[in-house]
């Protein structure tokens, strides 16, 4: 059994591994969780130091940080992880690495149905029948999860409506008013800035400088693009 003191060595170690590979990849904490890994709090204690963590967390650091299987345990326990590089093959004999799609495509019932599951639970919780504090948290866990695949639904909806030379059907616009409202300053620079570029989709870019208009443009025609390409039959 390890001491207070080496189990605290151990998670800052740990912590610092994670956070040097994070930065490394360019990911975000957040964009960690969208990769399958933890979610962006769980991430921030990690990194910090100050987590317990469990078999299952560190099963799911492996592939947002394109680490082979085993590697986030190996490091938690005192190893190095190994680098999931492109084409590599199994080092050793009997292992077998399964890669996996980076993304993939679901269907809008798939999502109303997520929403209204998530709305029957904060019902429960409103209601006070959902008190145990780790059925309160995985709900509120779930509602994030939730927003995010909204606010991704809504920026496809925005791009394939909205954008320049574009008037925004009102239809369209209601139903993603509360995604379009002027963002307030939040932690995560990503999440900010997908909130604007919404908002620049819908006709309010007074908060865009001409670097970022620039930037959204081309992320804009590119959407397009691909969206032209699908519809063509094109891959």
């Amino acid at each position: 059994m390890h001491s207070p003191s080496e189990l605290s060595r151990r998670q800052k170690r740990f912590g610092r591994i994670i956070k040097e590979r994070r930065d490394e990849l360019g990911l975000t904490q957040l964009q960690i969780g969208d990769l399958g890994g933890p979610s962006a709090p769980t991430i921030r204690k990690i990194e910090d130091g100050d987590a317990a963590i469990s078999t299952h967390t560190l099963n799911k650091l492996d592939a947002p940080l394109r680490w082979l299987p085993g590697s986030a345990a190996r490091t938690y326990a005192g190893g190095t992880p190994t680098a999931d590089e492109p084409g590599q093959v199994a080092r050793h004999t009997g292992e077998s690495v399964v890669a996996g799609p980076d993304s993939i495509r679901f269907e809008i019932a798939d999502l109303t149905g997520l929403l209204a599951t998530a709305g029957r639970l904060n019902d429960a919780v409103e209601r006070g029948k959902a008190t145990d504090p780790q059925l309160v948290a995985a709900i509120e866990e779930l509602n994030r999860v939730v927003s995010k695949l909204s606010a991704r639904y809504a920026t496809t909806m925005l791009e394939r409506n909205g954008g320049p030379g574009r008037a925004l059907h009102p239809l369209v616009e209601m139903a993603f008013a509360h995604l379009l409202e002027v963002p307030a300053e939040v932690s995560d620079a990503t999440e900010l800035q997908e909130r604007r570029y919404r908002r620049w989709l819908a006709g309010r870019s007074e908060d865009v400088d001409a670097a970022t208009e620039a930037q959204f443009r081309a992320r804009w025609l590119a959407a397009n693009l691909a969206t032209t390409a699908s519809r063509n039959g094109g891959h």
